[in-house]
């Protein structure tokens, strides 16, 4: 009997009714997953901050009023050999000496990332970690220094800051909502497989239908379930 009903094919009627009379196992999964996920994400997952700098590239040493289409050019290419440059470690040293050293070299790779907006002479820096001051202080450092280091190695080109870093307040993740909301989802997706298999897996016989909808023999009689009164009290 039990391959007979695992051979049966629910249709989405089927499916909806399963759903709808085991609504309290998709309520359990849910709530429990999305509670879940919300202590982990208060109390386990380390809020980080995020803040931005950017700095303004040029091909040449001074500006002009003349802005052609090749030093354009040249100048948007240049930013991407200044985002490997301020990316090395020697660069990378001398911010971590400013920060005291409490950050490792390859720490700060991990914090700092750098991309020209939009495809312009604009170099962005985001720097990304848990402690707002340290933050704030390796995006200062790194623009600070990121002029004098670029002319050095490359020995052309000017390099301007057009905004500096901000302290932090708020952090930029775990987004607790999100999080909670997903697991939430998920718990539903759960439970609602939960119930397909109880009932794959459910060989009893509780009803006329279950024997009409699932054999093709015929039903000769039924039982039917009595209430039978006894001395004031009911069987």
């Amino acid at each position: 009997m039990g391959d007979d009903v695992l051979k049966d094919q629910f249709n989405a009627t089927d499916v909806i009714d399963m759903l709808i009379r085991r609504w309290w196992i998709l309520a359990i999964a849910a709530i429990c997953l999305s509670v879940s996920a919300f202590i982990y994400t208060q109390v386990f997952v380390d809020p980080l901050y995020r803040t931005d700098g950017t700095l303004y590239v040029n091909a040449q040493r001074t500006q002009t009023s003349d802005v052609s289409q090749t030093n354009l050019v040249a100048s948007q290419q240049l930013v991407e050999t200044y985002k490997e440059i301020l990316s090395r470690r020697t660069f990378l040293s001398r911010v971590a000496s400013d920060l005291d050293n409490r950050y490792s070299v390859r720490e700060l790779g991990s914090m700092i990332s750098m991309n020209p907006v939009n495809e312009t002479e604009i170099l962005e820096i985001k720097v990304t970690g848990k402690v707002p001051d340290d933050v704030y202080s390796i995006c200062h450092s790194v623009l600070t220094h990121a002029s004098d280091e670029l002319v050095r190695v490359v020995n052309a080109g000017s390099v301007k800051i057009l905004d500096d870093g901000q302290v932090p307040t708020s952090p930029v993740s775990p987004n607790v909502k999100q999080n909670t909301l997903i697991a939430f989802l998920i718990g539903m997706v759960l439970g609602a497989l939960i119930v397909v298999l109880l009932e794959l897996f459910d060989t009893r016989i509780k009803s006329r239908d279950d024997i009409v909808n699932k054999y093709e023999e015929p039903l000769l009689g039924e039982i039917p379930e009595l209430l039978i009164k006894k001395a004031g009290a009911e069987k």
